[in-house]
């Protein structure tokens, strides 16, 4: 949906007079509140945006025992879902596994196969984060089993499996054939796409196959960055990792730089302790002047209170 539109949808809802007691209880309020809360996440970063989350999660929390339409179900588990992300982004787990939890429980009540997958993506993405792999599999392979999923879900899915699988000891040639299945799925969108691009090159650099994952990567960040500055900036840092695993240091060097300039325009505690890491990592080659200048770079564009290694 594009700006214009979205901002009509947006209106539409909150100048509406509606009969219901909440807000809540509106299925296209809670729809495009979940839309609103996308947007702002793809823009800025989740930290800015967790006071309004843990609202959302908050109120849909006390819905959960109430009998409700399968469409309210639905718009409930999305709204459910995009908190979801803002939390993980956030760096609040704890709350994002819940919320997450509460996506799927509202997605099976309303009969939502996608909402399903969507839940099963964001705890097997949570999974992975908190290492456990084996757990971060056991979801992708739950939504990958959910009939007539959209194609952009069975994509994002497959990634999250092949991901997983590269990080369990003798599954990295199931891995690379799960990550190559995930680039074979077409009818995606150009976002979707390029989301797609930079989250299998990050599996792949989870293989050691670091030329190819810092080429996609660069591809993606390329093409992310007119939808959303936060993805931009996670593949950078992520390009910047890879970059140093695989002693590219000349690449590392100009990612580095260009996270550093990236860290400013997104709020969120992930972008910002990957820059911390790459600190850490790099430090090794801090006697490289060009190196030292870039760990420098991104030291004054981090937050004063970020903590380092």
């Amino acid at each position: 949906m594009e700006r214009r539109d979205f901002l009509a949808s947006a209106a539409s809802v909150i100048f509406v007079p509606s009969t219901r007691s909440s807000p809540y209880l509106d299925e296209n309020y809670v729809t495009t509140l979940a839309e609103s809360l996308g947007r702002s996440r793809y823009e800025l970063g989740g930290i800015a945006l967790v006071p309004a989350a843990l609202g959302h999660l908050r109120h849909i929390g006390q819905s959960m025992g109430q009998s409700r339409p399968k469409s309210l179900q639905r718009a409930t588990s999305q709204l459910a879902d995009q908190t979801t992300l803002i939390l993980y982004d956030a760096g609040q787990l704890t709350h994002a596994e819940q919320s997450a939890r509460m996506a799927l429980e509202f997605a099976r009540r309303g009969d939502d196969l996608q909402g399903q997958g969507r839940a099963y993506d964001a705890l097997s993405r949570l999974s992975q984060d908190r290492g456990d792999y084996a757990r971060g599999v056991i979801y992708a392979q739950r939504g990958l089993r959910l009939p007539d999923l959209a194609n952009a879900q069975k994509a994002s899915l497959s990634m999250r499996l092949g991901r997983s699988l590269a990080l369990v000891p003798a599954q990295q040639k199931m891995s690379r054939d799960v990550l190559d299945q995930a680039l074979s799925v077409g009818g995606i969108s150009p976002f979707a796409e390029a989301a797609l691009l930079g989250d299998v090159a990050i599996g792949l650099g989870h293989l050691g196959i670091y030329e190819t994952a810092e080429t996609m990567l660069s591809d993606a960040v390329e093409a992310i960055g007119r939808w959303s500055p936060l993805f931009r900036a996670q593949y950078l840092g992520r390009q910047v990792e890879i970059a140093l695993r695989g002693a590219s240091l000349d690449l590392a060097v100009e990612r580095m730089h260009a996270l550093a300039r990236a860290i400013p325009f997104v709020n969120s505690a992930r972008v910002n302790k990957r820059a911390a890491d790459i600190l850490g990592s790099s430090l090794k080659w801090d006697a490289t002047p060009e190196i030292r200048q870039a760990r420098e770079h991104i030291r004054t564009m981090l937050p004063p209170d970020q903590p380092l290694l």
